[in-house]
């Protein structure tokens, strides 16, 4: 059975481990305590940026009732361009785009719901944006470029909206087989109170009689 160690010889071996390893256990010790207060301050300063996106967005929505277009434009690009990881980014940029198809300037709402489209940080405002656009393309008879760009995979939440757009879209091309298609499918996502399948079901009956193959 060895010996145990004396208490000069526990000191010794604990001198040499400090010596080896205590470089990197201070290391270690120094990167975890950085990491920690790193992610404390990080969080802090996330919430701090989203509660001051937030107060903006708020102001600008009474601005927007208030009709202060210039105020909201400025409060718009400043959540677009300082706040753009926030989602209310994603927000600002389809008011300003409203404001400015009211406006009549229809480049530029195409603009900022492509930028809502491709930058917004949720999905709910990626699939908004991207609707309202293939609206403004469709009313503007650029009927391909719409379609092409609702034609996604993942439309969860949004099913009724894009069939029914892209019914619309076929409906405008003179394609009444697929467009009565599309309303249908969109029939399947609403509910059967729903009030809006009286206006798919007009849809249908402006098609015309279903042709027989």
């Amino acid at each position: 059975m060895a010996e145990p160690y004396t208490d000069d010889e526990q000191v010794e071996n604990l001198k040499s481990w400090w010596k080896t390893y205590g470089n990197a256990l201070v290391l270690g010790i120094a990167l975890g305590v950085a990491i920690l207060f790193g992610n404390k301050y990080w969080i802090g300063y996330k919430k701090e940026r989203a509660e001051s996106a937030s107060a903006i967005y708020d102001q600008l929505i009474i601005d927007y009732q208030k009709k202060a277009i210039e105020t909201v434009r400025a409060s718009g690009a400043t959540l677009i361009e300082d706040y753009a990881a926030t989602p209310y980014a994603g927000l600002a940029a389809m008011i300003l785009a409203r404001v400015s198809f009211d406006d009549g300037k229809n480049e530029e709402a195409r603009r900022q719901l492509r930028w809502a489209v491709e930058n917004a940080t949720d999905d709910g405002t990626r699939h908004a944006a991207r609707l309202r656009l293939a609206r403004l393309l469709t009313n503007d008879n650029e009927l391909e470029s719409a379609l092409a760009l609702i034609e996604i995979k993942d439309i969860v939440g949004f099913e009724a909206d894009y069939h029914e757009l892209r019914g619309d879209i076929e409906a405008a091309k003179g394609n009444k087989a697929p467009a009565r298609n599309e309303y249908k499918q969109a029939l399947k996502y609403l509910s059967a109170s729903s009030s809006y399948r009286a206006v798919l079901n007009m849809k249908l009956d402006d098609l015309g009689p279903e042709t027989v193959q």
